[in-house]
């Protein structure tokens, strides 16, 4: 099994496809409105199917905005996008800020599950956020997924 695709949703569409396909390298696929079939979530809502040049997907959904200063999104929600080495966090960051956006400040040297990472989080709507990162090589998080140990995540290291 492998993950198929993210569903993101925004209240503004056509602003976060624009955003991840100048800032992230996606391509929007398809850009529409959700059919109206049996089952069909939310018919008549605005989409964009994204591909990514590593071959994820990111499919995009229209909600209705939250109040001014309200939070779409529960607490601690985002998705992370890595980088291949610590000067392109550096680089996205200055990217993400001349266009406009607020990036946080890059985190630097903190160790997580084996790993050293360089990070930061940029608001992209609606209380969704982007992590970007880059991490050091380690051994629990870079195992093929056929000699995973699920259990070791929650045994102490």
């Amino acid at each position: 099994m492998r993950l198929d695709h993210i569903n993101l949703c925004a209240s503004d569409v056509p602003a976060l496809t624009r955003t991840l396909t100048r800032h992230f390298g996606y391509t929007a696929l398809r850009e529409g409105t959700v059919a109206d079939y049996p089952g069909a979530p939310n018919p008549g809502a605005a989409f964009s199917f994204l591909l990514g040049q590593d071959g994820s997907h990111i499919v995009v959904t229209q909600i209705t905005a939250a109040a001014e200063d309200v939070s779409s999104y529960p607490p601690q929600f985002h998705f992370g996008l890595m980088q291949d080495t610590v000067e392109a966090v550096h680089e996205k960051h200055a990217e993400l800020t001349a266009a406009g956006h607020r990036p946080g400040p890059i985190s630097s040297g903190f160790e997580v599950l084996g790993a050293t990472w360089t990070a930061f989080y940029c608001p992209l709507g609606d209380g969704l956020e982007i992590e970007i990162n880059h991490r050091t090589a380690s051994a629990l998080l870079d195992r093929p997924a056929s000699g995973f140990d699920e259990p070791a995540l929650f045994r102490p290291i």
